[in-house]
């Protein structure tokens, strides 16, 4: 781990790492004529944000997935901490010769990646029929990322494995306990008046609390 952050923080790798990255990643963005991909790159990429993490989470809640809703939560919470406490720790710059202006924050991981393989790894974990769709979504939006001139290469690959080993060490932890995890989250039922959903909010925050403390406890 040292040796791979003494690498990261190296003149080399201040602006990519090594020839594979840098030939990648201008490879895919010279795809980009600014046209109708583009435009349809620029919603794949939003799907990967936490803005549109937190409405998908509050969608599968609504829609009685509950159990895959509290999981993933644990999962997008755990991953995106681990995410940005290596963004930091590395802080690799953001490309500036593809032809966008770099954002503030650090590039590796990339974020957005990171997010889609967790929420692909975590659903799939539970329903293995979506597999196939979900990893095919997850890929457009890393390749989204280098495609409108956000990410190298290495990132994406960086949040993908952050993604995918954190939703398998949750969701394999939670499928353990997964009684208890599917009693948590049928508890309370469905709300059945407008002042039961006014109380969704507070009764989501219970039942994460509730299943995090439960894996916690196992754990130990």
């Amino acid at each position: 781990m040292l040796l791979f952050l003494s690498l990261v923080h190296s003149p080399v790798a201040a602006a990519y790492l090594g020839g594979f990255d840098y030939n990648a990643t201008h490879f895919v963005r010279a795809l980009n004529d600014g046209g109708f991909l583009n435009t349809l790159f620029w919603w794949v990429t939003f799907t990967g944000s936490l803005t549109f993490m937190v409405v998908i989470t509050i969608a599968l809640y609504l829609a009685g997935a509950r159990k895959e809703a509290l999981v993933f939560a644990l999962v997008f919470i755990i991953a995106n901490v681990v995410a940005f406490g290596l963004k930091y720790a590395i802080a690799r710059p953001r490309p500036d010769d593809l032809g966008v202006p770099p954002e503030a924050q650090p590039a590796f991981p990339s974020g957005h990646t990171t997010n889609a393989f967790a929420f692909a790894t975590t659903l799939s974990s539970y329903h293995r029929k979506f597999s196939v769709v979900m990893f095919s979504w997850a890929l457009l939006v890393a390749f989204s990322r280098v495609y409108l001139g956000f990410h190298y290469v290495t990132d994406l690959i960086g949040g993908a494995l952050v993604g995918i080993t954190i939703s398998i060490i949750v969701t394999r932890a939670a499928k353990r306990i997964d009684g208890e995890v599917t009693r948590i989250a049928n508890t309370p039922p469905p709300p059945t008046t407008w002042q039961g959903v006014v109380k969704l909010p507070l009764v989501f925050i219970t039942q994460l609390l509730q299943v995090g403390y439960a894996l916690v406890k196992r754990r130990n």
